[in-house]
Order: structure tokens, then C-alpha cells, then sequence
């Protein structure tokens, strides 16, 4: 009888609480939220997280970047934008022209990406 007990006890843990507690994230809070500055851009040519074509000068990235920001309602604008082999550097600035991010282009695909 004891051990038929401990084994209830036993099954009834593992099948109860054992889920609970292994539970990797909780719903709702700390779900993904989408990209850092509003949504992608629309068009046929824009993916989520930039556009789908090269793009090989600092003028190209400059407004590829600001067409990904304009999504946005936090008044973000581009700052500095540097040319390195692969990509093009650029910062992200607030509305008190405060660095908040940078960001590459990678000049084959058009990607953005975060570097911080």
C-alpha cells in the first residue's frame, strides 16, 4: 500500500508540476515584439529587416535606412554613415541627436542589422 501511494505521489508530480516549472517563457509578457524601430517597410521589395537588392553607395544606404525608421513614432533619425568593405555603418539618433544604435547595410543583400 505504501508503495502504491509513493508511486501516485511520484506520477502525480512529475505529470503536474514538473511541466509548470520547465515552462521555457511565459505567454504574453516578453514575447517578441517585432523590430527595434516600428515594422518593416512595405513594397515588394522589402523583407523584415530591410531591402532585398545590393545597394552600393552611402546615399543608398542612408535612405534605405530611413524608409526602415519611418515606421517608427520615436522621431529616430540617421546620424554618421561610414563605408567599410562588406557594409555600411550608420548611427541611429534620437530626437536630442543622441547615438542609440548602429547599424550595418550589408552591401549584397541590403540587410539591416543592429551591431550593438
Amino acid at each position: 500500500m505504501a508503495m502504491r501511494s509513493l508511486f501516485l505521489i511520484i506520477f502525480l508530480f512529475v505529470t503536474l508540476v514538473v511541466p509548470v516549472i520547465s515552462v521555457a517563457q511565459p505567454m504574453g509578457r516578453g514575447m517578441y515584439q517585432g523590430p527595434p524601430y516600428g515594422h518593416y517597410c512595405p513594397g515588394m521589395q522589402w523583407g523584415p529587416y530591410g531591402v532585398r537588392k545590393p545597394v552600393g553607395t552611402i546615399e543608398q544606404a542612408k535612405r534605405v535606412i530611413e524608409t526602415y525608421l519611418s515606421g517608427n513614432s520615436r522621431g529616430l533619425t540617421v546620424g554618421n554613415i561610414t563605408e567599410k568593405n562588406w557594409y555600411f555603418e550608420a548611427e541611429i539618433l534620437d530626437r536630442d541627436k543622441t547615438v542609440i544604435d548602429r547599424v550595418i547595410v550589408d552591401k549584397r543583400s541590403g540587410r539591416i542589422r543592429s551591431i550593438y
